[in-house]
């Protein structure tokens, strides 16, 4: 969409309102006004998955990414200019030398740790919300928004108060996107994030579909949280199984990802809706990814901490204690304890966990000194510890964000993402997320007649956990001959003796089991993207 002869927008704008509306001429604004002391305007009255690029008659060039993450950006440096594209593949093409193995650790190692690097060597991703500045030899990148923006002040509000204005937001925004596609297929689990996407966007799209995938044991199947949603709404649910003859563990899973997020079963779901696409129209995939984080959905003491550095030793502080006590199953003094032990160890701030399983003990040392590289992880002084937590879950939530690639499949559009929802949900205190002692609570009661009871109490959440098991179980000697031999461990980036050890019945064996598969899938990723051996 061009808004004047030197700026043009690509993907999707709105315009904030009741309800907002699609944007498709911007013409009688103008580039200069709308980009005004750093995107002001534009980023207080408008709203979108969208990359806006300006370009001056002088030759100076300006890049924003909006602040939802929803439409991707990736930006090439190089002796011959700058360089963008929203497909990583348009950028770099597979062959040697192309695979950045630090930061495939890096990834690997912890979700925290990842910054504007991706995978690909030479290849930065535009962070949501920044604004690359290109004027001559000089190459910058500015913030222009960062959640930090839009964590207030904590003040009194009651649930109630914050739940009629998350659904009114979610309402719209949602609503919004969903008037933008003839036909959507909604992934469903049953779970509460999917089936809000699902109750406000089936007012307003012209056909919405919905799919529940299920695996061969009861966790893995969630048909009968999805068929009470789409009972209740009136919405059509397809029923796929997931299929262990759909695996090959040599291919990567969603190669186009600058980094290796997607997990091996995830080549079921690419089977399931590319059986599906042959009868049924998808212009569209939406899902109700990056909710649990946008919606605070945290089993800690950091909003009992919150709760005491905003108010002090108030009667109030009880609740919220009670709170936490039955989100997490802790007694009192538990919870108490927690909360002290992380006060006096760094105030209480989030720092980046790690998983050294199956990684090369010198390189997770050396990544753990590093420390997270995100420009969100510089946190204010006075921030309070739960919202560095939330920050640090809306981080998580931008992480490989794409389905497929555009070019050749619909788009995938994660709604919960867009910039309305995201702000208002960070102004919300993290102790109201947990009123009543039940998680995204804010959430639940703002479509609590909406939504069946059945979904809306439900804590406990399912998974692909025995898929993922069936998976390892046929194919245990082909992964691990894989690994050992791969070019992960060429490089030196992981522990070997962490695939000699005896198989354990325990939780702790399947954890074993789900780091082999992500560490195969990384290893197929990395084999995809380092073209055929010599």
């Amino acid at each position: 969409m061009p808004i004047d002869a030197h700026t043009v927008v690509v993907g999707h704008l709105f315009k904030r309102g009741s309800p907002s509306r699609r944007i498709t001429n911007l013409q009688e604004i103008g580039s200069e006004k709308l980009l005004a002391d750093r995107g002001r305007m534009l980023l207080a009255d408008y709203w979108g998955g969208y990359v806006l690029v300006h370009a001056r008659a002088d030759g100076r060039i300006k890049v924003l990414r909006d602040p939802s993450g929803i439409l991707p950006c990736y930006v090439r440096t190089s002796d011959m200019g700058v360089t963008l594209a929203g497909d990583i593949t348009d950028l770099a093409h597979p062959g040697p030398g192309r695979v950045d193995f630090r930061e495939v650790a890096r990834l690997l190692a912890s979700g925290d740790a990842r910054g504007r690097r991706t995978c690909i060597e030479g290849i930065d991703e535009l962070i949501a919300g920044e604004c690359l500045v290109v004027d001559g030899s000089d190459i910058r990148t500015e913030a222009w928004w960062t959640p930090w923006h839009h964590v207030a002040p904590p003040r009194s509000m009651a649930a109630s108060e914050a739940a009629a204005g998350l659904r009114d937001t979610i309402t719209d925004c949602v609503g919004a996107w969903a008037g933008c596609f003839p036909s959507i297929l909604l992934g469903v689990s049953g779970g509460l994030d999917s089936s809000i996407v699902a109750a406000a966007a089936a007012p307003t799209a012209s056909r919405l579909n919905c799919l529940t995938l299920f695996g061969p044991d009861a966790d893995g199947d969630e048909r009968r949280y999805a068929r009470a949603l789409t009972d209740a709404l009136g919405v059509d649910l397809h029923e796929m199984p997931r299929q262990i003859d759909d695996i090959d563990v040599t291919r990567a899973p969603s190669p186009h990802h600058p980094w290796p997020v997607a997990s091996i079963g995830k080549l079921t779901n690419e089977a399931i809706h590319g059986r599906l696409a042959q009868g049924l129209a998808i212009d569209a995939h939406f899902s109700g990814n990056g909710g649990d984080g946008i919606f605070c959905s945290t089993r800690s003491a950091v909003p009992f901490l919150d709760r005491y550095l905003a108010e002090g030793p108030h009667l109030r502080l009880a609740d919220t204690l009670r709170d936490i006590c039955m989100v997490t199953g802790a007694d009192r003094m538990t919870v108490l304890r927690y909360a002290w032990d992380r006060y006096r160890r760094n105030g209480g701030s989030h720092r980046a966990r790690y998983n050294g399983s199956g990684i090369a003990p010198n390189i997770l040392e050396e990544l753990e000194a590093e420390g997270s590289t995100h420009p969100w992880f510089v946190f204010p002084k006075d921030a309070l510890p739960g919202k560095t937590v939330h920050v640090a879950y809306l981080m998580r939530s931008q992480k490989g964000i794409e389905l497929y690639p555009r070019a050749a499949s619909p788009p995938h559009i994660a709604p919960l993402q867009s910039q309305p929802i995201v702000e208002l949900c960070l102004s919300i205190p993290t102790w109201i997320w947990v009123a009543d002692g039940l998680n995204r609570a804010v959430a639940r009661l703002a479509f609590e007649g909406i939504l069946p009871p059945l979904i809306l109490r439900r804590t406990q959440k399912g998974g692909p956990g025995g898929f993922d098991l069936a998976i390892y179980q046929r194919h245990r000697a082909a992964l691990v001959d894989r690994l050992r031999h791969g070019r992960l461990a060429e490089a030196g980036m992981l522990d070997l003796a962490f695939l000699d050890e005896a198989e354990d019945p325990t939780w702790r064996g399947t954890e074993r089991i789900q780091r082999i598969l992500d560490l195969a899938a990384a290893e197929n990723w990395v084999d995809w993207w380092s073209g055929p051996r010599a």
